[in-house]
């Protein structure tokens, strides 16, 4: 059974970077033809150029395949299943890249919006993978991928049965795991040392890093906050945030 994955800016990147992953290209009639910057008709011209095959459907039609709640904005793919990596595969990306690795682990998170934006941040930033658990969290599916702006489609993501187990495997292969979480023993987030190979883990939305989760990390560190008067952070912006200060740790000039 096929997977769609749908949306302008999901599908665009499909076609640009796993044209050879997509069975057929499916829009909403009428916009393959249309004049002027319709993105859905550059999206088209791309997709033949590909030799990827392209359908007209009718929105009716397009919004039975993937739900009128979708927003699919006219246009999807029909591709195979999510394909997953494993922790070796990120370890690799960084030491093919020449660069320190940088993982993020999500400890429970559900909302798949929080899931996208994470994997979006963690695309753009530049880090090897995320790391998702098996149990009590969102997984990646087409409103995932329509949330990351199509980064599921492009950055490793790792299914684990035991998030404990895969802290150990990355300690063990030289990564130092960081609980972004407040705590007695955490340090303000300015001052992790950006420039080791780092695990940065992040916890469900309202409950955070389980204290399991958390006593398994080397490093805990929190973001400082002026207002306290709507709680904590949400978990996505928590998580962009870690990632900039450390590839702000990386970029900054030396000297």
């Amino acid at each position: 059974m096929p997977r769609y994955v749908y949306g302008v800016g999901p599908v665009r990147e499909l076609v640009r970077a796993r044209p050879k992953a997509i069975q057929q290209l499916l829009v909403e009639s009428g916009r393959a033809q249309r004049a002027g910057k319709d993105p859905v008709a550059e999206i088209v011209v791309e997709a033949k150029a590909a030799g990827i095959a392209v359908q007209e459907r009718t929105r009716a039609e397009l919004d039975r395949l993937v739900g009128a709640d979708a927003r699919h904005q006219g246009v999807l793919v029909a591709t195979g299943e999510q394909r997953y990596a494993d922790l070796d595969d990120m370890l690799a990306a960084a030491t093919e890249r020449g660069e320190p690795a940088l993982i993020v682990i999500l400890d429970g998170v559900q909302d798949p919006h929080n899931l996208g934006a994470i994997v979006r941040s963690a695309y753009v930033l530049g880090a090897h993978g995320v790391v998702v658990p098996e149990q009590r969290a969102a997984h990646v599916t087409p409103a995932v991928t329509k949330a990351s702006a199509g980064a599921t489609e492009l950055l490793p993501i790792a299914i684990v049965k035991n998030l404990a187990r895969a802290l150990d495997e990355l300690k063990q292969a030289g990564v130092w795991t960081c609980a972004v979480a407040s705590s007695p023993e955490a340090r303000p987030l300015s001052e992790l040392d950006g420039t080791l190979p780092l695990a940065l883990v992040v916890g469900a939305e309202g409950s955070g890093v389980r204290s399991l989760t958390a006593k398994k990390c080397d490093f805990h560190v929190e973001i400082p906050m002026a207002g306290a008067g709507v709680g904590s952070l949400n978990v996505s912006v928590a998580a962009g945030i870690a990632l900039y200060e450390v590839v702000r740790a990386r970029t900054r000039p030396s000297g």
